[in-house]
């Protein structure tokens, strides 16, 4: 039955079907066959706060690669996808609704801020309840968009398998593990100095602060001695903060500061009397060497305290405004209070003088407000009897991360690691398991609410108001996914996974997490290996952010290029840790391959539609991979043509190459060798030179040998292109003939061209009639004779060669359009004119034209330069000590094999030269 097949390709025809075609038949969930290979990746799951972009694209193009092509290769895969609920990022959206929703006439620039503490506002006077419910209302709404993007975007998951990080059972996952935690003392409650983020009301992990250089000032302040016989000067960035301060500290080997030790300074501006200590953190090098203490409000200077036993005196509150504590600045806006504090500093005489200085400022990474660091009953869990097992596991190998340089990134954060801050002041989110006891002040933890008091059995209960911080509960995601804390059959046939991908920027917020959490709670790695893949910028290699405007929105991306461009477009561009910059130029030239493939496709369809329909049945059957084999020809090696040896063994070497490459993450070499393998290979060599046999009317009474040799290569590189380009090769898979019944190019399993089809000899004599060709046509393009088709005559002092040439005239002269060809064995002369040499064989055009002797020589010179600067680069390799030892001797063989071709060359030209005179 003939087909209609479209002149045009047109994406948009065909990428929506095969999409809804997959999801509807749930192609991609995993058999129950428990004796093959399986392969599993658990999503990094995306936010639920709005659509996919760029950097999602390509982090789901590059896992879908992988997952097709473990596929095809037989794995049992499991792609198991979900959405995380971003607890901050959810709540700021939906307040920011709510604000739009009380001020709908509000424009401009600040509006979004206008909304965001309206907001604020009506969350807090609707209610914990009642906001959470929008909140879910809000996730039914909208959380779909990211699932209908992946499927557009072709992604290969079980849909069957989604999970959501606050469904029921996760949610039960995540307080077994906060019990357990608890009860082995990992989880505890206390005061200390956290992060505090004014804007979004809630602690943030160092991880989550975003810091950048930015200029300030060193203020020198005065601080009187007690007795009035003197003062200290110290140097500070925030003078606001100094309100708060309990002590003055030097470093104990400092000299300067020898007699002031034990000696009592007075707080400017408050008056309160205050110590001068020594402790070994203080940086005599820094500003005077006397630092205030402010334990309140520093980190480092809360553990001075601590060894001290200062007092903490809290003067700027949650909301960033100084509280009573600060005297006559109370109220005031933290920045508002530095401003005057240092102009009564100034006008009380204790201002020293003021310094510029470039420091770094810490904002919070999702709303960018400058964070607080503050005194804060927060919940924390310990690192440190976490991290232990987590090391090892990377550096004994049985987690690899690639590439390599991101191992030692990963183990010089974890042996720095601190203490988590795991409570967030939110109402979206996984609400701690915890309820005080109003009458005694018992803690309880526990998995269901405790009716009554377990110390003294009230029933005047109090739950914890805090939720938990995201990446706690994303940090269980390998083994909750696959259903514990139930021991089910997924977590027993997939667990540990073998891969996860991931950017670099949340390596330590989720990766180094999840690896300590599945060590604890499964005794085992979550996976075998941490890919991290490269960022996406846009064609200036600027990072892509709303603020500069330069973000991508990927469905407009596929809309006007089609998907398969834009997945090729970025797999050829992810070499291992090398950031990807876009443009349309780079886009615009995959479309045109994805062009290329489907003209290729049509024009063989087409002309199998010519075929009898006698010989047309069969087709299927002589399709299919030979047992043990595979794609390899019907025929023996003696009986094929030279082109034919040829393509099989390219299949095989690109087969191997593509294996190679992708088995360590490397796409773009991937991408490269099967671009160049489909469009140059296949459509300009190959495809043209069985194009004679192809076209012609055929013999109802036999198939032509060529037919099936060329649908046999074509379905292979089919194969191939698939991870990369999934839609088109589908659409033109199922138009071949087939005798299987697989419903999918990606469930085929493909067995490639078998190593016994290389022939490197047929490689050598293919590539040697190859440069006859592009010489010819090359000669052609110089001498202005694209549209005639002049006589050559070829010299060459083998004989073999000669008859090689021979052999295939009748294809060279349709190849490179000549008229006719003689041969001669020895060398030409150049002052003929028209000669062109190579190491092997010499070429000249005859041609009505005299040839114009200035004209040759200046090719001919040009021609010298060219090999001058080729030679000049081989021999620094050979010449290289550290590339001679470390290069593949393959690959120093390929070197030493070109510079003697290019030396004979060379001085082939010289020779044409000197003839010239």
């Amino acid at each position: 039955m003939e087909q209609d097949i479209p002149k045009v390709y047109s994406p948009e025809a065909i990428e929506p079907r095969w999409a809804q075609d997959w999801v509807e038949r749930k192609l991609y969930r995993p058999s129950d066959d428990a004796d093959r290979r399986r392969f599993c990746l658990v999503i990094p799951p995306p936010n639920i706060t709005g659509s996919l972009h760029m950097g999602h694209m390509l982090e789901h193009t590059v896992i879908d690669i992988l997952m097709r092509w473990q596929r095809m290769r037989g794995a049992n895969v499991l792609w198991l996808p979900g959405t995380d609920h971003a607890a901050i990022a959810t709540q700021m959206i939906v307040e920011r609704e709510l604000g739009r929703e009380a001020l709908p006439d509000l424009e401009g620039p600040q509006a979004n801020a206008a909304w965001q503490r309206e907001g604020q506002r009506r969350r807090l006077e609707m209610g914990r309840d009642k906001f959470i419910e929008r909140c879910w209302k809000w996730k039914e709404e909208n959380g779909d968009a990211i699932r209908l993007q992946m499927e557009r975007l072709g992604a290969s998951v079980d849909w069957t398998r989604h999970r959501f990080t606050m469904d029921p059972a996760y949610t039960r996952a995540v307080i077994e593990v906060f019990v357990r935690l608890y009860a082995e003392g990992l989880i505890y409650r206390g005061k200390y100095i956290v992060n505090w983020c004014p804007r979004c009301g809630t602690a943030v992990s160092d991880l989550e602060v975003v810091h950048e250089e930015r200029q300030g000032k060193l203020w020198h302040i005065r601080y009187p001695f007690e007795d009035g016989s003197g003062h200290i000067t110290v140097a500070t960035t925030r003078p606001e903060s100094m309100l708060g301060d309990t002590a003055v500290a030097v470093n104990p080997q400092d000299e300067r500061y020898s007699s002031a030790v034990g000696r009592n300074v007075v707080l400017p501006l408050l008056d309160r009397v205050i110590p001068v200590v020594a402790d070994e953190f203080v940086d005599p090098h820094f500003g005077t060497g006397a630092v205030k203490v402010t334990p309140a409000h520093d980190a480092n200077d809360f553990a001075i305290a601590q060894r001290h036993n200062l007092p903490r005196v809290e003067v700027i509150g949650e909301d960033a405004r100084m509280t009573p504590e600060a005297g006559p600045y109370r109220g005031m806006d933290r920045f508002e209070a530095r401003d005057a504090i240092v102009q009564d500093l100034r006008e009380r005489g204790l201002l020293e003088k003021i310094e510029d200085y470039a420091l770094s400022v810490g904002a919070c990474q999702r709303c960018k407000t400058v964070v607080e660091p503050l005194l804060s009953t927060q919940w924390f869990m310990k690192m440190q009897p976490l991290v232990e097992p987590a090391i090892r596991a990377v550096e004994d190998g049985r987690v690899r991360i690639v590439p390599d340089n991101y191992r030692k990134i990963y183990l010089d954060w974890m042996y720095r690691i601190h203490d988590w801050c795991i409570s967030r002041q939110l109402w979206w989110g996984h609400r701690l398991p915890v309820w005080y006891c109003e009458a005694c002040g018992e803690v309880m933890v526990a998995r269901e609410t405790p009716a009554r008091c377990a110390q003294c059995s009230t029933a005047d209960l109090r739950p914890e108001t805090d939720t938990l911080d995201t990446w706690f509960s994303s940090g269980l995601w390998p083994f909750v996914t696959l259903g514990w804390p139930e021991q089910t059959e997924d977590l027993r046939r997939f667990y540990p996974t073998d891969l996860m991908i991931m950017g670099f920027d949340i390596l330590f917020f989720w990766g180094a997490r999840m690896i300590m959490l599945g060590m604890k709670f499964m005794n085992d790695v979550p996976f075998r290996e941490l890919y991290i893949h490269a960022l996406g910028r846009d064609a200036e290699k600027q990072k892509m952010s709303k603020t500069k405007g330069n973000v991508i929105d990927p469905l407009e991306v596929t809309d006007r290029f089609g998907t398969d461009a834009t997945r090729f477009a970025l797999a050829i561009s992810a070499a291992p840790g090398t950031d990807i910059a876009f443009s349309s130029e780079k886009l615009e030239s995959y479309r045109a391959f994805a062009n290329k493939v489907w003209n290729a496709g049509r024009f063989i369809l087409m002309n199998l539609q010519k075929l009898p329909p006698s010989r047309r049945e069969n087709l299927g059957g002589l399709l299919q991979p030979i047992p043990g084999v595979g794609l390899e020809p019907v025929v023996s090696s003696e009986q094929l043509q030279l082109a034919d040896r040829w393509i099989f063994s390219r299949l095989a070497t690109v087969t191997r190459e593509i294996n190679v490459a992708l088995a360590s993450y490397r796409f773009h070499e991937a991408a490269h060798t099967i671009y160049h393998f489909f469009w140059h290979e296949f459509c300009d060599w190959y495809l043209e030179w069985v194009k004679p046999v192809i076209t012609a009317p055929a013999a109802e009474e036999k198939l032509p040998t060529a037919w099936i040799n060329l649908l046999r290569v074509f379905e292979a590189s089919l194969h191939l292109l698939h991870p990369f380009m999934p839609f088109i090769t589908e659409e033109l898979w199922h138009r071949l003939p087939r005798a299987g019944a697989e419903p999918s190019i990606s469930l085929t399993p493909f067995s490639a061209a078998g190593e016994r089809v290389s022939d490197t000899v047929s490689e050598k004599l293919f590539e040697t009639i190859q440069e006859l060709v592009v010489v010819a046509r090359n000669a052609k393009a110089e001498l202005g004779l694209q549209d005639q088709k002049p006589s050559v005559q070829v010299a060459s002092e083998d004989l073999r060669l000669l008859e090689l040439f021979r052999a295939h005239q009748e294809t060279i002269q349709r190849l490179a359009s000549l008229q006719a060809m003689n041969f001669t064995r020895g060398r030409l002369a150049a002052d003929a004119g028209g000669v062109r040499v190579t190491p092997s064989f010499d070429v000249r055009l005859f041609t009505e034209s005299r040839i114009d002797p200035e004209a040759e020589r200046q090719r001919l010179q040009k021609e010298k330069e060219k090999l001058e600067k080729a030679l000049d680069q081989a021999k620094k390799q050979l010449g290289n000590e550290e590339f001679m030892a470390r290069a593949p001797r393959e690959v120093v063989r390929g070197v030493e094999r070109r510079h003697t071709e290019l030396r004979a060359h060379y001085e082939k030209v010289l020779d044409s030269l000197e003839r010239l005179g």
